[in-house]
C-alpha cells in the first residue's frame, strides 16, 4: 500500500513557478508572487458617460513573508493584461493591435522610481503594493447603453516567461450611458433650419464626431470657411486676393485638405472647457488625442466660435493647436 507521506515528499520536486532564479542585477533569486501575490483591479465608480475617461487601477499586493520580484516589461501592455467582455459574455476587440509599436505611449507608460529613473525590477516586501493605472477608453471603443465586465491579467516577468500570470481576485463591471443630447442636438444632422438652438460645446462635439466617423459633410457644416481658412498658411493668401468665384474653387480644396487628415487621425477627444467672450463669441477647449503613422500625439484645441446671424447655433471661425507632452 503506497504511503500518502511518500506522496507528499514527490510534491517539491514539481515547479512552481518558470521564473528565473535572478533578478536584474543577475543575484540569485525566487519568485514567489503565484503563492503570495494578491492582484486586484478596480474602477471609481460602476457608471459612466459616453466620452468619460475609464481609469482603470491594477494593484498587485505582496500578502506574504517572502520578497516578491516584478520584471515589468517596457510596454506596459504585455504585463498588464486586460479582457474586457459585454453582457453576452463575449470578448470586446481592442481598437489597437497589442504588438502595434507606439514610441510615445511607450515612453509615457515606463515604470519609474521616485528619483524618475526607469525601474527594470519592481521589489515588493512584506505587505507592499505596486499599482498601475490604465486607461481603458484608450485601448476600447464601448458603446453606450450597455454593460461590460473587466479581468486583469498580470504577467510578473513577460519577456522571460509567458506562460506564467496571476488573475485578478475580483472581476468589476461597470455600465455606459449615453451622453446626454438636446433634441435640436440630434436633429441637427438633417440640417440647421430644423434646429431651435445649439450651444458651442454641442457644436465642437457634432463636429469632431463627424470627423471620427468621417462624415465629412456634416463635418464640414460647421465651418465658417471665410475665416477659417485663413489660419492656414497654405491658403490664407490665395483665398485673400481671389475672386469670389475662384474662392469657392480654393474652399473645395481646402475641404479636400482637411478630409485628407493632414494632422493625424482622430482618436480620441474631451471637451475641457466652454468661456463666452460675448453673447456671439465664445471659446472652447479641447484635449485631443491623433495617430500620425506610427506615432501617438496628444494635442489642446482651442476653437473661436461665432454666432450665426441666421438661426440659433454656431459656426467655428478659428482653431488654435498646442502640443500637449
Amino acid at each position: 500500500m503506497r504511503s500518502i507521506f511518500g506522496l507528499w515528499l514527490l510534491l517539491p520536486i514539481l515547479p512552481l513557478a518558470g521564473f528565473p532564479e535572478r533578478n536584474a542585477r543577475g543575484e540569485t533569486s525566487e519568485n514567489h508572487l503565484l503563492l503570495q501575490g494578491k492582484i486586484e483591479i478596480s474602477l471609481p465608480q460602476k457608471t459612466f458617460k459616453e466620452g468619460d475617461r475609464l481609469p482603470l487601477l491594477f494593484q498587485i499586493q505582496n500578502t506574504g513573508k517572502e520578497v516578491v520580484r516584478i520584471f515589468p516589461s517596457q510596454d506596459f501592455r504585455n504585463t498588464f493584461q486586460i479582457i474586457v467582455k459585454d453582457k453576452e459574455n463575449r470578448i470586446v476587440t481592442p481598437i489597437e493591435d497589442p504588438e502595434f509599436a507606439d514610441p510615445i505611449l511607450k515612453r509615457r507608460s515606463l515604470v519609474l522610481n521616485l528619483s524618475g529613473d526607469e525601474t527594470k525590477e519592481i521589489i515588493l516586501h512584506k505587505g507592499d503594493s505596486f499599482a498601475k493605472t490604465i486607461y481603458l477608453d484608450e485601448f476600447y471603443a464601448f458603446s453606450p447603453n450597455e454593460e461590460y465586465q473587466v479581468r486583469g491579467y498580470f504577467f510578473p516577468n513577460f519577456q522571460e516567461d509567458k506562460n506564467h500570470f496571476v488573475r485578478s481576485k475580483n472581476s468589476p463591471a461597470f455600465f455606459l450611458e449615453p451622453k446626454v443630447r438636446t433634441a435640436s442636438a440630434r436633429s441637427l444632422t438633417s440640417g440647421f433650419s430644423e434646429t431651435p438652438g445649439v450651444s458651442p460645446e454641442e457644436t465642437i462635439f457634432l463636429f469632431l464626431g463627424s470627423e471620427l466617423k468621417k462624415n465629412w459633410e456634416s463635418h464640414f457644416k460647421w465651418i465658417d470657411f471665410s475665416e477659417y481658412i485663413l489660419g492656414y498658411d497654405k491658403f490664407a493668401e490665395s483665398y485673400s486676393e481671389s475672386s469670389p468665384t475662384d474662392r469657392q474653387l480654393i474652399v473645395e480644396e481646402f475641404k479636400r485638405y482637411l478630409a485628407d487628415s493632414p494632422s493625424g487621425t482622430l482618436k480620441y477627444y474631451k471637451i475641457l472647457s466652454v468661456d463666452f467672450l460675448s453673447s456671439s463669441d465664445a471659446k472652447v477647449q479641447v484635449y485631443v488625442e491623433r495617430a500620425v503613422q506610427r506615432y501617438s500625439a496628444r494635442y489642446e484645441y482651442i476653437y473661436t466660435l461665432k454666432k450665426s446671424e441666421v438661426g440659433n447655433y454656431w459656426k467655428i471661425k478659428n482653431l488654435l493647436a498646442k502640443v500637449r507632452k
